[in-house]
């Protein structure tokens, strides 16, 4: 991680001594005019707007199965001062909660009762107390 900021801060640095701000400013293309340096460009060279703190943004990978994105982030790509890259941090899919109501028994202690027809009918537990007892 630390690694990963002194590079960013070292690539910023090579790109430019002259560069206004050390803020990325990510875009999908190149923008057709920007504000460097006092004054306003119209349709300026890829150089130009790195220096200026436009970094070009790559698709964002698909997370692995099972997982999720975490954490994104953008950073400097070390390899290319016209872009940046995504630093991204996984974890994994926590599993839904069981529905409220449901019970897991054993398949001995069960047994499920159908009409002729195959329909289902009810759910007897085998072991189950008997609560609704009418005392004589």
């Amino acid at each position: 991680m630390h690694t990963r900021l002194i590079a960013l801060f070292c690539a910023l640095a090579l790109t430019g001594a002259a560069q206004e701000s050390a803020k990325l400013i990510p875009v999908q293309s190149w923008p057709r005019v920007i504000n460097y340096a006092g004054k306003q460009i119209v349709n300026p060279d890829p150089g130009t707007c790195v220096k200026a703190g436009y970094r070009l943004i790559p698709a964002k990978p698909l997370a692995p199965e099972g997982k999720y994105a975490a954490r994104a982030e953008l950073v400097q790509d070390k390899n290319d001062p016209a872009r940046v890259e995504w630093l991204i941090t996984y974890a994994d899919i926590p599993p839904p909660p069981p529905p409220e109501g449901v019970v897991t028994a054993a398949a001995d202690r069960v047994r499920f009762v159908f009409t002729t027809a195959g329909v289902f009918r009810a759910t007897v537990w085998l072991d189950a107390p008997a609560t609704n007892k009418v005392e004589k």
